[in-house]
């Protein structure tokens, strides 16, 4: 895989072209076991596609860590990330309805919270937050 699938933005993007094919049997089904069968233009329009919703659910990962780590948390429930991030509650629940869409084995970001957690040990700064979906690592 290429490196960008390390990232978490990387590994939503991935997650959601698939969600948007319909799983990854009908993925392979579509575009071949390993892709042979998907043009450079289909790539750049499912990515195009799938771009928005995976990065609200980085974003929403981002800041369920953020949340866990300025309240010094090993775990956070959803009311919890409403009450700290002033999120109403159809919104938080939207993001937590998309989160479960893309990564279907976890019920809440707590545990890849805590993966940018052990990698991110210092106080973030406002300017590092946003570059946080393209650079961390995770894995899935």
């Amino acid at each position: 895989m290429p490196k960008a699938t390390d990232t978490l933005l990387g590994h939503c993007i991935a997650r959601a072209v698939i969600h948007d094919a319909g799983g990854v049997d009908a993925a392979k089904a579509k575009y071949g076991e390993n892709a042979e069968r998907w043009s450079t233009w289909s790539k750049l329009r499912a990515v195009t596609k799938a771009t928005p919703k995976a990065s609200r659910v980085a974003a929403f990962i981002v800041c369920w860590a953020i949340a866990m780590q300025e309240e010094r948390r090993d775990g956070y429930s959803i009311t919890e990330y409403m009450r700290y991030w002033s999120e109403n509650e159809r919104q938080a629940y939207r993001l937590q309805n998309e989160f479960r869409e893309l990564w279907g084995e976890f019920e809440t970001p707590n545990e890849l919270a805590q993966q940018i957690l052990r990698t991110v040990r210092t106080r973030l700064a406002k300017k590092d937050v946003q570059k946080l979906p393209m650079t961390l690592q995770v894995s899935a």
